[in-house]
């Protein structure tokens, strides 16, 4: 799709924009979209879910069977089509924007928030989970230095985002979503 053709469609038509929630894994964009979407009475989705129904497999086995760039090219044909819809409440997967035709199909269909943590949290939320492809092959330090490497690889994108949420610390779910829907400028 040749995103040149597609109209604006950020802030026109009768069913709001999407609101797009993306940041590095583990930051909760879907426990905190699903928030949203319930306060605002809006459908959600999670790319990441909608890949996994799509090719019938988990997405570690995804990159393990067919590799990361294929998983890519999934990702950006559910991105393309999440992109078409409007009024959604959106989680992405941590690398989605990486690829400049995504960032274009969200920035011109919907809002742009990105949640952050320091790598430390992070570390210590994806440790709980084996569903992290990109770290699965680290622990302890190794992990660590994975974690900071590829948040600063992905830092200049992250900050082009509506709205960037820098949490120094473990912040209730409720509260982040709240904060988002008060940018949004819907009352809670």
């Amino acid at each position: 799709m040749n995103t040149a053709d597609l109209p604006d469609t950020k802030n026109h038509g009768d069913e709001p924009a999407n609101v797009y929630l993306i940041g590095f894994m583990a930051c909760g964009k879907t426990r905190i979209g699903k928030l949203i979407a319930r306060k605002l009475a809006r459908p959600f989705l999670d790319t990441d879910e909608m890949i996994v129904r799509k090719t019938g497999m988990p997405i570690p086995e995804i990159f393990e069977k067919w590799g990361e760039s294929r998983f890519r090219e999934i990702e950006k044909e559910i991105v393309s089509q999440v992109a078409g819809l409007r009024g959604r409440i959106v989680a992405l997967g941590g690398g989605a924007v990486l690829d400049p035709g995504n960032w274009e199909l969200l920035d011109l269909s919907g809002t742009i928030i990105c949640l952050s943590y320091p790598p430390e949290i992070i570390e210590e939320r994806a440790a709980r989970s084996r569903q992290r492809p990109l770290l699965n092959q680290e622990s302890g330090r190794e992990r660590k230095e994975r974690i900071r490497s590829l948040l600063e690889s992905r830092e200049s994108v992250y900050r082009k985002a509506d709205l960037l949420l820098h949490l120094n610390q473990e912040v209730d779910a409720r509260r982040v979503a709240a904060a988002i829907i008060g940018f949004l400028g819907k009352p809670e």
